[in-house]
């Protein structure tokens, strides 16, 4: 899930000398920041960002709600530079918004992604590279999950308003290994019932489940920032900020058992986003979608849940697309249940196309591979059409593209109802059963490849509903 911050239209810098440099006068373009805690309760920090070259205006925050809490400014720009310095209160910031996307205070830690305490340089349209240096004083961390160069961390400065998850604070952290992909789990003080063991057991079980799907971890690396949230006895919510290499915020409640970490849904979500990119102003239904259809599948194939809870969930939540799909059309969706629903639904289509054409050889995941091979993930902002198109020509059958035409700005019926009958998905008081007498059973097994059987129990834990 990803997020475009609202852009500010007022700079914090009036430009007295804006004048762009003449197009033979063109120089390299760079900023260096410097972030410094210079006070941790309440959190304060002090950001100097100098950007070198023509054609800067300005400066812009990217999150609305840090402007009240910005303040000591002092700005110039010239002809060839542009500088502004200025504090931050994150802690002001945290008790206005209460919300991990702007910043959260947790005990003697704070989280906040980038885009709320680093200003960018103004016009969006250059592309300008930022190197970050960030200074804490002894005994006082800072994690992210930017890219990292020596001592300093990278992104360009159109990245800043996707900019990913940093933690400010003490906190414990530690290093996973899946594969030659590294984890960095951090977590924010306070207790979890099953223990800090325990739930970095289950973040490298499920960080394996969805390599073993994308045939490798889909990323290098990744920051999983952990937040435990008082009073609650499951997984809250998570969150994939993937700029300019990604991060992960995950709310967990402190009473959770190790069974209801294993039933739950959100973290292998998330995770799965990592090996999709990203895409700007069209295909959000594709992204979620693909993360709603193939996460209950990643855990079934990892023995975590059963085949029948995959098609249970299935057929109790597809109909809630079913508007967007049939009415709506998906780019036009701008409900939960239209984009996560209506996607899966556009998805699965093309998923049980594949394996009725390759008799069950070949699946939709085998296109999405090729688009991660091909440099797609989530740090990178693809159009939608190359996306489909690559998928489609992986796996040697149109299925997206026209599924995609059918769908994504108009609508077409889809009977479900007719499906699942035909794929042997039977529904009743007693729960739902799998007939593998139907014509279309053995492209339903193929789905999830094999015969799962849940290692913990009961059905999953159903999806909430959350604004977009």
């Amino acid at each position: 899930m990803t997020r475009g911050a609202a852009l500010l239209s007022a700079a914090l810098v009036a430009a007295c000398a804006r004048s762009p440099a003449s197009p033979g006068a063109a120089s390299p373009r760079w900023c260096d920041a410097r972030a410094r805690v210079t006070r941790e309760r309440p959190l304060l920090l002090d950001v100097d960002v100098r950007c070198h070259g023509a054609g800067f205006t300005g400066f812009v925050a990217s999150e609305p709600a840090s402007l009240a809490h910005i303040s000591d400014r002092t700005s110039r720009v010239g002809p060839t530079e542009a500088r502004t310095s200025y504090r931050v209160d994150l802690d002001a910031v945290a008790a206005t918004s209460g919300s991990f996307d702007v910043a959260l205070r947790s005990g003697s830690s704070l989280v906040a992604p980038v885009s709320t305490w680093l200003v960018r340089p103004e016009p969006l349209a250059l592309d300008v590279p930022v190197r970050l240096r960030v200074e804490t004083p002894k005994g006082f961390g800072f994690a992210t999950g930017l890219t990292r160069a020596g001592d300093e961390y990278r992104l360009d400065a159109h990245e800043i308003p996707v900019g990913t998850y940093a933690l400010f604070g003490q906190f414990d952290s530690r290093t996973l290994a899946v594969g030659d992909s590294r984890i960095t789990l951090a977590f924010t003080d306070g207790r979890l019932a099953a223990g800090r063991d325990e739930v970095a057991r289950w973040v490298a079980d499920s960080a394996r489940a969805v390599a073993d799907f994308w045939h490798g971890f889909p990323v290098p690396r990744v920051q999983i920032t952990v937040v435990v949230v008082p009073g609650r006895d499951r997984v809250v919510f998570g969150k994939v900020l993937p700029e300019s290499a990604p991060g992960i915020a995950l709310l967990v409640g402190e009473n959770t058992p190790r069974q209801a970490l294993y039933q739950d849904w959100i973290l292998v979500h998330e995770l799965f986003h990592l090996g999709v990119p990203s895409f700007s102003g069209e295909g959000k239904w594709f992204d979620e979608g693909l993360a709603t259809y193939f996460e209950p599948i990643i855990r079934a194939r990892a023995g975590f849940i059963t085949e029948e809870s995959v098609w249970e969930e299935f057929t109790r939540a597809m109909p809630r697309g079913l508007h967007a799909v049939e009415r709506q059309g998906l780019e036009r969706a701008d409900d939960f249940s239209g984009v996560y629903w209506g996607g899966a639904i556009l998805v699965m289509l093309a998923d049980l196309e594949v394996r009725r054409h390759s008799a069950g050889a070949r699946g939709l995941e085998d296109g999405l591979r090729s688009v991660r091979a091909a440099g797609g993930h989530a740090s990178e902002v693809w159009p939608l059409e190359r996306a489909l198109e690559l998928c489609d020509r992986a796996t040697g059958v149109r299925a997206l593209a026209p599924l995609a035409a059918a769908h994504a700005q108009r609508g077409r019926p889809v009977d479900l109802d007719a499906l699942w009958r035909q794929l042997g998905v039977v529904s009743g008081a007693g729960g739902t059963r799998l007939d593998d007498g139907a014509p279309l059973s053995a492209v339903r097994r193929s789905v999830v490849g094999r015969s799962a059987s849940a290692k913990l129990g009961s059905a999953p834990t159903p999806k909430p509903t959350p604004a977009l």
